[in-house]
């Protein structure tokens, strides 16, 4: 049983000289999901691979099991049009670092829940005409399942806001 990680980091540029420069940035600029602008996104996309194998009379089970997940995160990165001050300097910093852990959240529950996909799918034993079905159909199941943490993750959070104000105690620059 195994699971592969890809991980990839993207950006998308913010040229501003002060906060509410950055903010109009991020939500021209930013990533897309849901019909919303975001500040960073995590996508992610599982796929698996497995072998099959006789069992008895009729009865298989899947082999050497893989599931592959593949992530891609997004996060804004800051080109100051002048010498930001050090207030500013230090939200920025403070904000990215909740937006990093955040969307570090958000791609732990994909491996996690590949994880538990890959465990699954070793565990199937059916008969061998039903195979290649139900390991599907427990796959797409598996990944609603993440989706729906994804979802309870964001809602807990409020899409990052309690890890961005958790890193940043300092009240925001003017």
């Amino acid at each position: 049983m195994g699971v592969t990680v890809e991980s990839h980091i993207t950006y998308y540029d913010v040229t501003a000289a002060t906060l509410a420069e950055i903010r109009r940035g991020i939500y021209q600029g930013g990533p897309r999901s849901q019909g919303r602008t975001w500040g960073a996104v995590t996508r992610w996309r599982l796929t698996w691979t497995s072998q099959s194998a006789s069992v008895g009379i009729n009865s298989c089970e899947l082999r050497r099991v893989r599931v592959r997940v593949q992530t891609n995160m997004t996060f804004p990165r800051w080109n100051p049009t002048a010498e930001p001050d050090s207030a500013l300097l230090e939200w920025w910093q403070q904000f990215n670092t909740g937006l990093a852990e955040h969307e570090r959240g958000h791609a732990l529950l994909a491996v996690r829940g590949a994880g538990e996909i890959a465990r699954s799918l070793e565990a199937l034993h059916t008969m061998c005409s039903t195979l290649n079905s139900q390991a599907s159909t427990l796959f797409q199941e598996q990944v609603l399942a993440i989706n729906k943490k994804q979802e309870e993750y964001d809602f807990t959070t409020r899409h990052g806001a309690t890890q961005i104000q958790a890193v940043r105690r300092l009240a925001e620059p003017d």
